[in-house]
């Protein structure tokens, strides 16, 4: 792949907030997104940027971070002040229900990411046990390694941990074949593997390591398709040895 070629055009679409954060898209083209103030927005006619409809659909009450949408279209939100919530995009005054707030007996402190599986199983990343989402440079400093990923069984009203000791746990995204989470960890700059079947289900590996910057959000555009890696770079952009910037992250 020539990547001095751009992979689509790009379209600036002027929302009215700030810190857009994950973004899905619904069946329909129409991409959702939360912003610093809690609320929940939907962009529609991306085709005329100039022309964009933004929506509000929901106000959750705290800082909206990873999203996933479901096959019935409710939406589910990680907040960052500690619950997974389950949002109703159509469904007016008190559509956010929340999923949970604990965790094997505690409760939840800065959720970042999550994935929901067929069966109906979430998976989500709580990236901290100490620090709160203001001062999450702390932990990446302090190298705290208290992230977590949690699942969240269909009917269940606490999580439990499936996997402990990561370094800032972020982005989450699920294998092709449905056998695997990878999980970002921000803190080790790396990718993690962790094995949902086979005789290895319940372990992790490391998948990536000694990523050209700090990733972020991940993203799988299609059931089968390459899962995209949000890279941030620290101290301004990181540059290869001939003094170009790193080329993107795609893993198939």
């Amino acid at each position: 792949m020539d990547r001095r070629t751009p992979l689509v055009p790009l379209r600036y679409i002027t929302l009215p907030g700030h810190g857009p954060e994950d973004v899905v898209a619904d069946p329909r083209g129409r991409v959702l997104t939360g912003v610093a103030d809690g609320r929940i927005l939907r962009i529609d006619g991306l085709d005329d940027p100039p022309a964009a409809r933004v929506e509000h659909i929901a106000e959750i009450g705290g800082r909206p971070l990873g999203l996933e949408l479901l096959p019935d279209g409710d939406l589910l939100v990680c907040c960052a002040e500690g619950a997974l919530l389950r949002v109703d995009p159509d469904g007016g005054t008190g559509n956010v229900r929340v999923l949970t707030e604990s965790a094997a007996g505690e409760r939840l402190r800065f959720c970042s990411n999550v994935v929901a599986l067929p069966d109906g199983t979430v998976y989500f990343t709580v990236s901290s046990q100490v620090h709160p989402l203001r001062d999450w440079m702390g932990d990446l400093v302090e190298h705290t390694g208290t992230g977590r990923l949690l699942r969240l069984e269909p009917g269940a009203r606490e999580a439990e941990v499936a996997l402990e000791g990561l370094q800032f746990a972020n982005g989450l995204a699920r294998g092709a074949d449905g056998s695997f989470l990878i999980v970002a960890e921000t803190g080790a700059r790396r990718l993690t593997r962790y094995q949902l079947t086979g005789p290895r289900a319940g372990r992790a590996e490391p998948l990536v390591e000694q990523l050209p910057g700090f990733p972020d959000n991940l993203w799988r555009g299609a059931p089968d398709g390459p899962v995209w890696v949000a890279l941030a770079y620290a101290a301004g952009k990181i540059k290869k040895q001939d003094g170009r910037e790193p080329d993107p992250i795609v893993l198939v």
